[in-house]
């Protein structure tokens, strides 16, 4: 009987591993879906719901073969095991349960799935995908059910045979579940002794644990003690207890490694600084060129190949509202625009020019823009130059007034969620509080410390964190003021107390990194306007700032014959 059961199980594992697979073919399908068109369903999915009329009949042929099993139970040597265990947690009733979601799964088919079908509409394929995996489920809960009592015989003839194993099992399991609860403990509390500011977090951590532990400490307790009676023991109890001791020590060993995880992110400190950026223009001009004659049909159009321009031209073409900027008549080329806006344009108005054409029309085919980062990280104590990286206009316009900024940051002693997104000054997020007595701030962390100067009490990072000030702007130190002004303004990015941070910082460009930067470099006029703190209204409100998406489409609007 024992190999009858083990058959009938492993049949379940097959369907169930089918259900699943047809899960994910589902999910997969779904996506691509989107890529194609059809006139009608897709016929894979048709084929699924024609074949479910038949699979809806080997169920209810495999249903009561489930049933004439169970009631030839009575015939089976292990009848008088198993009989007290079947009529206290009625096994019978689960083959009306496997009846009745049958019967759902064919009323599903009927309502939800048939229809679909036979409407055959293509439009329908996304909603029908999940319809047949709905059934499948529907299908698969009436087996699970239908095989119940073969499953549960088997288990309960394995967990008497094997129990001292069993028993034994679950003490070493146990004893791993109270390790990995000391072993998280440990290193919860040695967190807190170094980053006291997250006891409250952690420690309701660590209670989620426990009590995740006490679920493993009632089973254990109740393996045990049933072990204990011999020749008495409740099996069904005695297994089921060894079942979720198991599955709570799986769940112990997830959370450490989740929570280890999460208090490793207290160790690492992180710093994303703007370090340059810059952003490239570029301008397609169409052309389309004719004959004038009877034979010479409609003519040709042609796409230049992109033309780079600098911001000013770039700004012309971008705002420009005509449709043609030139026009080709007998030899002769007439602008509809300057002469220096062509030039910079640096094409060849007969570039692939067709034999025999004798007149052309130009316009603007698209403007569109290229925008790039270039970032500098410190991660703990080590600092790593980029290269430049693309970035979406989104982002590159977002970030426009941060040049010389952190624009992310993650000091000691916090989560990854709790990281600063806003800009600020570089590292000034990593000075410690200070307690001040007598005008004097003291205090420290694993940063640095404040000392006492002439200028008064100012932030001194340590060796290993020196980058921070070669990162800064406008001076290599934070007196307390610029970190009392920085605190008490911190909703959103913060530039200074006199606006001297950023792209339009007035100290930015002290710093010969910033100084000398591809930004600074390409907009002299802006690096000049911010050094001498004439800047109203230019943070956040660039010249070509907004200039549309990041490319904009036209064409020649009737130019041509």
């Amino acid at each position: 009987m024992k190999v009858m059961f083990q058959k009938h199980v492993e049949q379940g594992r097959r369907l169930n591993y089918i259900k699943n697979n047809v899960i994910r073919i589902a999910y997969f399908f779904i996506i691509g879906l989107a890529l194609s068109a059809c006139s009608s369903l897709p016929e894979h999915l048709l084929n699924q719901v024609e074949r479910m009329p038949a699979v809806m009949s080997q169920h209810q042929a495999l249903i009561e073969q489930e049933k004439n099993k169970f009631d030839g139970f009575s015939a089976d040597k292990e009848w008088g095991y198993i009989r007290p265990y079947l009529e206290k947690e009625k096994w019978a009733e689960y083959f009306n349960r496997a009846a009745n979601e049958l019967s759902a799964a064919r009323s599903y088919f009927e309502s939800d799935v048939l229809s679909l079908a036979e409407k055959n509409d293509p439009q329908d394929a996304t909603r029908l995908t999940v319809n047949i995996v709905l059934f499948n489920e529907k299908i698969a809960a009436s087996l699970a059910s239908a095989q119940h009592a073969a499953k549960r015989a088997d288990f309960l003839i394995r967990v008497r045979d094997t129990a001292a194993a069993i028993h034994k099992n679950a003490l070493l399991e146990f004893s791993a579940l109270k390790k990995a609860r000391t072993e998280l403990t440990a290193k919860a509390e040695k967190a807190i002794a170094k980053y006291a500011h997250k006891k409250s977090d952690i420690n309701k951590r660590l209670d989620e644990l426990e009590l995740i532990v006490n679920k493993g400490a009632v089973s254990v307790r109740q393996l045990v003690d049933e072990f204990k009676k011999k020749d008495n023991v409740d099996f069904a109890l005695f297994g089921d207890a060894s079942v979720a001791l198991s599955d709570t020590l799986q769940q112990v060993l997830e959370y450490q490694n989740k929570t280890a995880e999460k208090l490793d992110e207290l160790y690492r400190s992180y710093t994303k600084v703007l370090a340059d950026q810059k952003i490239q223009y570029f301008i397609d001009i169409g052309r389309a060129s004719w004959c004038e004659g009877e034979y010479c049909g409609n003519g040709r159009t042609k796409v230049y190949p992109s033309v780079q321009v600098d911001k000013n031209v770039f700004k012309y073409f971008d705002e420009l509202n005509q449709d043609l900027i030139a026009s080709y008549r007998w030899n002769r080329l007439s602008l509809k625009i300057p002469g220096e806006i062509w030039q910079a344009l640096r094409i060849n108005e007969k570039w692939n020019w067709s034999r025999g054409d004798s007149h052309a029309d130009y316009w603007v085919q698209k403007t569109y823009t290229k925008t790039f980062h270039k970032y500098v990280e410190i991660v703990n104590d080590k600092m790593s130059e980029g290269e430049w990286l693309a970035v979406d206009e989104d982002s590159f316009w977002q970030q426009f007034d941060n040049l010389g900024m952190s624009i992310l940051t993650k000091p000691y002693g916090y989560y990854e969620e709790d990281s600063l997104k806003d800009a600020q000054p570089v590292g000034m997020a990593a000075i410690a509080k200070p307690t001040v007595v007598n005008g004097v701030a003291t205090g420290s962390n694993q940063y640095g410390s404040w000392q006492q100067g002439n200028g008064g009490s100012f932030w001194q990072y340590y060796g290993m964190y020196r980058m921070f000030g070669d990162l800064m702007g406008p001076s290599r130190r934070y007196y307390y003021n610029d970190w009392s002004g920085y605190n008490n303004n911190r909703s959103g990015s913060y530039y200074g107390r006199n606006n001297e941070y950023g792209t339009w910082g007035s100290g930015t460009y002290n710093n010969s990194r910033y100084r000398n930067s591809g930004y600074a470099r390409s907009n002299p006029d802006d690096v000049g306007r911010a050094r001498s703190g004439k800047t109203a209204g230019y943070r956040s409100a660039a010249s070509v700032r907004g200039a549309g998406a990041s490319s904009r489409s036209r064409g020649p609007a009737g130019g041509g014959k």
